[in-house]
């Protein structure tokens, strides 16, 4: 009984940014490293993006499309055609997850995830180059994280012992850092702050007890 109820509480905090965004810290204290803040804003959405044009190389079905209608004074046409693919899915996916996690956040990032989803079709459609292109910054963006975390944080990335929060929810917590900085809701941000200070001490002294 007392493991179902586990698994029910685990199932639980998918949904809930707090324990998920402290569940994370300990292998992404991004406060501890300047330089590893910009290699993760500018690689995690780039692995999020080229990941989404390489998945066309396993499916790229078209399950259905529509029309959204843009204002003559954007120039670009009357309208751009969306064909919604796997990959399309996918980023509609993380918007959908993480406007539920913190809806603010989510709602503003969504366009950015949408568009990640379209143009990863427009790029696999129109460029004849675009797999072994997204091929090359894929694997260049993940050797910077590793060389960030291992110069500047001196620990493996999180995707060792934090696989989901890794591959789907790191973009998001880019994000989250970017808005933060931004001012975006102090008292959001300092209650996780809190959390992660308790989390890092926690992992910091799990590591201790391990030597």
């Amino acid at each position: 009984m007392a493991t179902v109820c586990k698994g029910a509480r685990d199932n639980m905090g998918i949904f809930d940014l707090e324990s998920q965004f402290t569940f994370y810290a300990p292998h992404s204290d991004l406060a501890r490293a300047g330089i590893n803040i910009l290699i993760h804003i500018v690689c995690v959405p780039m692995i999020l993006f080229t990941a989404l044009i390489l998945t066309h190389g396993l499916s790229n079905h078209t399950l259905f499309r529509f029309q959204v209608p843009l204002p003559a004074q954007l120039g670009f046409g009357k309208e751009i055609d969306v064909r919604v693919t796997f990959p399309f899915l996918y980023a509609a996916g993380n918007a959908l997850y993480f406007t539920i996690l913190e809806p603010g956040a989510g709602m503003l990032y969504a366009p950015i995830l949408l568009t990640m989803g379209h143009m990863s079709n427009v790029l696999y459609d129109t460029r004849s180059g675009a797999m072994q292109e997204a091929a090359i910054v894929f694997v260049a963006s993940w050797i910077a994280q590793f060389i960030g975390h291992g110069m500047f944080e001196h620990r493996a990335p999180a995707i060792f012992s934090r696989l989901f929060q890794s591959l789907v929810l790191a973009v998001f917590f880019v994000w989250l850092e970017l808005l933060f900085f931004l001012g975006y809701r102090p008292e959001l941000h300092k209650r996780l702050q809190n959390a992660i200070g308790r989390s890092v001490l926690a992992y910091r002294k799990g590591l201790k007890k391990g030597k």
